[in-house]
């Protein structure tokens, strides 16, 4: 009992030297706030839509129009980030975002379908990412790799809360309120938390690249080796994240076990959570690419639980032996962003492992719906082992043994 005790104490000053960093808890308590409205834009989307259209189908295309948007004009937003700087880009960003949701809530079943989804893709495209802001800016404030893993856990974990409570809350304000009323909330503590954010100078990272950036820009730290197997390797957890919900429902809806649903698909994030917050508090650790690799193999076998055990049961377990390999995964995903991409390039490369996992995501609910259409979830499960075990390549392609210095 003592010995538990003092890992926590231990546990919690590590994290408190952190988050005590002049300026950190002030941008890490806004960006948080901003990512809650992110959890919440999709589905509360799906609710405005749908409400006033009465049909899934506009409402499907206007959440894929609008998450198609966000995955391919995010990267662009970043690098007029990078090059601009937080403080005079993401106001406008997020201002741009409101107004275009808000039209869209006003337009969607009064007027033409078409022009309702050009608004929403300006929407979409507009989307601030709360996430890849916070994490530039640690990566600016930590010079320290053990102080910065503990921050990009922090971050992992904290975006593991707001897409678990996220859904309930926008669920609760739509069908209390009103549909509309969902969305609404999401836009208010989206603009909120990124305009607080912004008017934070004392944290935001310098502009303009410096020599050793203009070095590294020669060489293309955006398509180098080791940036390209952490997209590659975001993919396959976005494929992840993609597929579980329709195998779980699929599962459960087969067994009689509905009502189930929810609660086995929170556990993956409970798992998650619990494993950023042990991966961040650990005094030592392999290098990124181990970790990497280890919670990708992690992914793909709590995948394979589901295909030899396609039952609720086994659904279960594959969320929580997966669930507890996501958090370390995104971090050390973050901690080789950091380090293989340049000061003024960091935005757009912690924003393109958001548009990768969204690029899985989507990839892996069309595959896996059609999938367990076809043959159930056994078969699907199988197809998304290979999925995940994609990763898992990329994974192993990134690791080298570290630079050693040259003999003179």
């Amino acid at each position: 009992m003592t010995t538990a005790c003092s890992r926590l104490r231990s546990s919690a000053q590590q994290y408190g030297g952190v988050i005590r960093r002049p300026g950190a808890l002030a941008f890490f308590t806004t960006a948080a706030i901003a990512r809650l409205g992110v959890a919440m834009t999709g589905l509360g989307l799906l609710f405005s839509v749908h409400s006033a259209t009465d049909s899934y189908a506009v409402a499907g295309a206007a959440a894929g129009g609008f998450a198609v948007a966000e995955a391919g004009a995010g990267p662009q937003v970043a690098r007029l980030i990078d090059r601009w700087g937080q403080t005079r880009v993401v106001p406008l960003v997020a201002v741009v975002h409101v107004v275009a949701l808000t039209a869209t809530i006003v337009m969607v079943g009064r007027m033409p379908l078409a022009l309702t989804l050009a608004v929403l893709i300006v929407a979409g495209a507009a989307m601030p990412q709360p996430g890849a802001l916070s994490a530039a800016r640690w990566s600016a404030l930590v010079p320290e790799p053990a102080s910065l893993r503990i921050a990009f856990s922090l971050d992992a974990t904290v975006n593991d809360i707001v897409f678990l409570t996220g859904p309930i809350l926008v669920t609760l304000i739509s069908t209390l309120v009103a549909p509309w009323a969902g969305s609404a909330a999401a836009a208010t503590l989206l603009v909120v938390g990124c305009g607080m954010l912004a008017l934070q100078r004392r944290t935001a990272p310098s502009v303009g690249p410096s020599r050793k950036d203009a070095v590294h820009r020669k060489r293309g730290p955006l398509l180098s080796p080791a940036f390209s197997a952490v997209l590659g390797v975001n993919v396959g957890l976005g494929c992840f994240f993609g597929s579980v919900g329709i195998l779980v429902t699929a599962a459960a809806t087969a067994q009689g076990l509905q009502s189930m649903t929810g609660l086995i698909l929170s556990l993956s994030s409970a798992a998650s959570i619990l494993a950023g917050l042990a991966y961040g508090s650990l005094r030592s650790v392999p290098r990124p690419q181990i970790v990497q690799l280890v919670a990708a193999s992690i992914v793909s076998l709590g995948v394979l639980v589901a295909v030899l055990w396609p039952t609720v049961l086994g659904l279960t377990l594959m969320q929580l032996v997966g669930g507890s390999a996501i958090a370390p995964l995104l971090a050390s995903s973050s901690q080789i962003t950091q380090a293989c991409v340049p000061a003024s390039e960091r935005t757009q490369g912690f924003t393109w492992i958001n548009s990768a996992s969204a690029a899985g995501i989507a990839a892996g609910a069309a595959l896996i719906g059609g999938a367990v259409e076809l043959g159930g979830v056994q078969p699907a499960a199988a197809i998304l082992t290979l999925l995940t075990l994609a990763a898992v390549v990329c994974a192993a392609f990134a690791i080298r043994p570290p630079d050693r210095p040259t003999p003179r």
